[in-house]
């Protein structure tokens, strides 16, 4: 409902009163025409609003009550008004009571009518060639349609390319109308125009660096396949669905290397009009209730501009052309296997909630889950946080969709997903536990839960179900297990240790995206191991892909798995950190230390520092310590660490003939 206010209102009752605006006169004009005449009287804002509404009211078929509920609802006109305006309204249409959209009728009419009733639809601004074109193409996608018939085997392509052929042109419409520079505020006048237009610098630049900065940190690598998708794998009911589509991802990323955007252009056009053609597409099921994660975009993606880059752009492309393509057809290729289940068991796939609930198991199943109506909300969520919906989904995945109304039978499918999933998991990890006792944690309190460790390297096998799990268990036990010591620490005990809100928002830092992180950074002045930020570190954090990180990791260790296969496993979703006990002296220097320092000088303070951690991470890795529990871990590693560190200062103080600290 559009409804004038102020002094519109009463200029347009005016126009009606003196016949300079009639029902007649406005039908004789264009689409176009209307607009502005319209707008020399209520305003180029309302303007369009006004003449959709006249439009839309003429392809009623009772054109006379139309024109003055038109009338009613623009001005809210009084009875005397009304009287006058029904009657003036009589008059124009006493021979012309027919239906609008007869083309021998009012044909020049209808092939106008469009520009403003697309312009709502598409939500972008529709001119009469551009609302010719789309409506071109939708007679084309009707007679696509019209000619499969009950052929679903060969036809039904066409039908798939006519729907991709006019999304394609209604996304080039936005795109373009998207498309506007910066304001430039030297060139307003007057304070107000120029705090509007810095707020809108502010606005566009951060949301362009969110965008990229995510796109960036998410490309160079193929990893859905060993992250979103890996409860699909773990699940022997999907796995050869799994195995199907993640060989077809190679060949996407070898076709869009050697051809370019082009080819990833053609790709996602293909992959689209494959799924537009399937008969679950065409009978409506994916879009029923809540509908099936199709053809929008991965949130890993917000973006496509980093594959305009020359060289890493391919690559950039590569793997999202990758990534995309794949969660597309996974997710289709399930529900169509889970539709087919549930007919066979008697489910009313008619049913609104029924096939929407498997909608959203299959969304879930494959890392997007649901952040409710508002979709609006995730991309509020993913401006401060790397992957809200994948986040939701394992959360989803875990919970057994609490609090939705999900139908008995998939909510059936959610326990035997998680229950395969579990148990995959844990064979995988036992089999491990047997090769090497050290290599598996299965305190859940530990961030080694989960994962398998090969030297200082952790493999997260769980897709990112482990670090919730972890979390869960630290929050009810209040107590943390220490992923380098192994050492027990009780929330709430002792100078300075851990909370359980503490431990809650450590896990909330960790999901921030890279723009969030780089704000905490520079809030807080300390990045993630507490030392002070510096500009080249928040730039790494904002542009350096995930795998590349990993790749530095595991080549500056010298007790990693290895640099091929760290990045061998994070390329595929894997993912891999690297890392052992680490002691920065630097951060938060105590009297001790600083006197220390002052006495070497900064190089050799950093080589002593080197030397100390080396030293107490061999100590956690001889069999004496391994063999203590408990406290008696926790107690004994205090107090070698404390002896590690004096033996340190006297080797320094002897190699270099320092005089004694006094």
């Amino acid at each position: 409902m559009f409804c004038l206010t102020g002094k519109f209102v009463e200029q347009l009752k005016e126009a009606i009163r003196r016949g300079t605006l009639s029902p007649e006169k406005l039908n004789d004009m264009t689409s176009q025409q209307r607009r502005d005449f319209l707008e020399t009287i209520i305003g180029k804002e309302n303007a369009q609003p006004v003449n959709l509404l006249f439009e839309q009211k003429l392809l009623l078929k009772n054109q006379e009550k139309a024109m003055y509920d038109w009338a009613r609802e623009i001005t809210g006109m009084s009875k005397a008004d009304k009287a006058k305006t029904l009657e003036k309204i009589k008059q124009t249409f006493a021979d012309k009571n027919k239906r609008l959209y007869d083309p021998k009728e009012n044909e020049n009419f209808l092939n106008e009518i469009t520009a403003d009733t697309y312009s709502k639809k598409y939500k972008t601004e529709v001119s009469l060639d551009e609302a010719q074109t789309i409506t071109e193409l939708a007679q084309n996608l009707k007679e696509a349609k019209d000619k499969v018939g009950e052929n679903l085997t060969d036809k039904s392509i066409d039908d798939g390319v006519a729907k991709v052929a006019l999304e394609n042109y209604i996304g080039a419409l936005k795109l373009e109308a998207n498309k506007r520079p910066l304001i430039n505020i030297f060139k307003e006048q007057g304070i107000k125009e120029k705090l509007i237009g810095t707020l809108e610098n502010a606005r566009i630049s951060a949301n362009f660096i969110a965008e990229n900065s995510r796109a960036l940190k998410a490309s160079w690598d193929n990893s859905f396949w060993g992250r979103q998708g890996i409860k699909v794998l773990f699940n022997p009911k999907y796995s050869k669905i799994w195995a199907r589509n993640f060989l077809k991802s190679f060949i996407d990323i070898g076709t869009v290397l050697k051809g370019g955007n082009k080819s990833a252009d053609a790709l996602v056009d293909a992959t689209k009009a494959n799924i537009y053609s399937r008969e679950n597409y065409r009978n409506g099921r994916y879009q029923l209730g809540k509908k099936l994660d199709l053809t929008t975009g991965e949130e890993a993606f917000p973006t496509s501009q980093p594959s305009k880059i020359p060289i890493f752009g391919r690559v950039f492309r590569a793997s999202e052309v990758a990534y995309e393509l794949g969660a597309m057809r996974l997710r289709a290729d399930i529900a169509d296997q889970l539709y087919k289940l549930a007919e066979k068991t008697g489910v009313d796939l008619a049913d609104k909630r029924e096939v929407g609930s498997i909608n959203e198991l299959t969304n879930s199943l494959t890392g997007r889950g649901s952040l409710g109506r508002n979709e609006n909300i995730g991309k509020v969520l993913n401006k401060a946080f790397f992957s809200a919906k994948f986040f939701k989904s394992n959360l989803d995945f875990l919970t057994l969709h609490a609090g939705s109304d999900m139908s008995a039978f998939a909510r059936k499918q959610a326990a035997t997903n998680l229950l395969m999933t579990a148990s995959t998991i844990g064979v995988i990890l036992s089999i491990a536990k047997a090769i090497d006792p050290d290599s598996v944690e299965f305190d859940p309190r530990s961030s080694n839960f989960g994962k398998i460790r090969i030297g200082d390297t952790r493999f997260d096998i769980t897709g990112g179900l482990s670090p919730l799990v972890t979390l869960a268990f630290r929050i009810a036990r209040q107590s943390s297990k220490s992923s380098t010591g192994g050492t027990i620490s009780r929330f709430g005990e002792g100078y300075g240790s851990q909370s359980g809100m503490e431990a809650l928002w450590n896990f909330t830092e960790n999901k921030f995206s890279p723009i969030f992180t780089v704000i905490k950074d520079l809030v807080n002045q300390k990045d993630f191991m507490g030392r002070k930020p510096t500009i080249l570190g928040e730039l790494k954090n904002l542009t350096v892909p995930m795998i590349a990180s990993t790749a530095y990791e595991a080549a500056t260790n010298d007790r990693s798995a290895g640099l091929l296969l760290a990045l061998i496993a994070d390329g595929l979703g894997i993912s891999t950190n690297t890392y052992s006990f680490e002691d920065d002296w630097n951060v938060d220097i105590g009297k001790e230390l600083q006197q220390f320092k002052d006495r070497v000088g900064e190089q050799r303070f950093k080589d002593a520092n080197t030397s100390y951690n080396k030293r107490v991470n061999d100590l956690i890795n001889s069999e004496k310590y391994k063999s203590l529990e408990g406290d008696k871990k926790k107690e004994y590693l205090t107090e070698q660490k404390a002896k590690i560190k004096e033996q340190v200062f006297k080797n320094y103080q002897f190699k270099y003939r320092l005089p004694s600290k006094r």
